[in-house]
């Protein structure tokens, strides 16, 4: 493989500009997850609490996306 193509290669791997680990995990969630997290941002509940929900469930995420998603500077909230 040359490097033409190993470098085609890695570029089918990058994400989207605009990709927010959140919204990545949010719409891989069943509609009834997703309303449960809606109703915890419409709660006002904290970022560790929201986390923790899905750690407990084995779906990953973090604080700093979290964050990010609910302040509004993460980058699907800029398309």
């Amino acid at each position: 493989m040359g490097l033409a193509d190993k470098l085609e290669e890695a570029n089918k791997r990058n994400k989207p500009l605009n990709w927010c680990p959140y919204q990545d995990m949010y719409d891989n969630l069943t509609p009834e997850n997703q309303k449960a997290l809606d109703d915890a941002w419409a709660k006002g509940l904290s970022a560790n609490i929201i986390l923790s929900a899905p750690r407990s469930e084995g779906i990953k995420s973090s604080n700093e996306s979290i964050r990010a998603h609910r302040s509004g500077v993460c980058k699907c909230l800029k398309k």
